[in-house]
């Protein structure tokens, strides 16, 4: 039985006057325990959305509707109630936000942010709150821990702020991880020792991790399974290593395409001769969709 199940999750957007937004379109996928799994996709495809209907942390207002079930062990994320679900934060799925800056608290120094966790899923408090979280930031390679603790997030560097959500994350052990585009806005350096934080994290831990990117490098280098989103939909599911030597589908194709090779300035695609003008078209037909509106290359499959 895996981890998470999620079937058919569908998310809208429905404002007065305006057109309803399918952001989420009947995405399926499963993560099984210690499994690294990708959701990938170009902006706008409705990753960080379907992280945030897993996580219950959508705006409950009326217009925004989530459908389909996301089975947590016995418990289905999408329709449980606010007061278990809170207990689920944190506890069995936390999630590392895309922004460290704006997903910390300004005004409150980071060993209180971090304390507040341990407090409410642990029930650690005063001194051994301290040392806890002290140990959760030297674990996530915060150098000299216990000056930090006093810190307030705008005295840290991009990438010690995007260290001490990792801790905040992993502080009560959690079964499944999700992380949103961890490493953006990061030179290439810190980028790196980040994953490598969390690929020891999840080897040493069993932690299952959801690693939401369009980077299809940290794909390459993390993944166990790769989901591939356009339009709120999963277009392509596959292990790695058979997604990236042979792609089935055109949008998958032309992603792979799209990264820079060092031993051509014109990139893959256009040494592929699938990405021709005088491409054969593939068989069947993709139905009519603001997102496939032509003269889109992939309307007729």
């Amino acid at each position: 039985m895996p981890l998470l199940d999620v079937k058919d999750l569908s998310v809208t957007f429905a404002r007065r006057g305006q057109r309803t937004v399918r952001a989420v379109d009947g995405v399926s996928f499963s993560v099984e325990a210690g499994e690294v799994v990708g959701l990938v996709g170009e902006s706008g495809c409705g990753k960080s959305v379907t992280s945030l209907a897993l996580m219950g942390l959508l705006p409950k207002q009326r217009g925004v509707t989530v459908g389909g079930s996301a089975m947590f062990g016995d418990t289905d994320l999408l329709k449980t109630d606010e007061r278990t679900m809170r207990d689920i934060r944190g506890r069995d799925v936390a999630m590392i936000f895309q922004d460290p800056l704006s997903s910390l608290n300004p005004v409150v120094p980071i060993g209180v942010q971090v304390t507040e966790v341990l407090a409410r899923h642990r029930g650690l408090t005063g001194a051994k709150a301290t040392a806890e979280a002290a140990d959760l930031l030297n674990r996530v390679g915060i150098p000299d821990p216990t000056r930090r603790l006093k810190e307030y997030p705008h005295q840290l560097s991009g990438g010690m702020r995007q260290r001490a959500l990792i801790a905040m994350a992993v502080a009560c052990a959690p079964k499944l991880l999700i992380a949103d585009e961890p490493t953006t806005a990061l030179d290439v350096t810190i980028q790196a020792q980040i994953l490598e934080l969390l690929r020891d994290l999840v080897r040493d831990s069993g932690t299952a991790l959801v690693m939401i990117t369009h980077d299809l490098g940290v794909v390459a280098g993390m993944c166990d399974t790769v989901n591939v989103l356009y339009a709120g939909r999963v277009v392509e599911s596959a292990r790695r290593k058979p997604l990236f030597a042979e792609p089935r589908h055109p949008y998958t194709t032309g992603l792979l395409g799209s990264v820079p090779r060092l031993d051509s300035g014109k990139g893959a695609a256009a040494r592929d001769p699938r990405f021709g003008a005088g491409r054969p078209a593939v068989a069947g037909r993709v139905r009519v969709r603001p997102a496939l509106r032509p003269p889109c290359r992939r309307l007729c499959r």
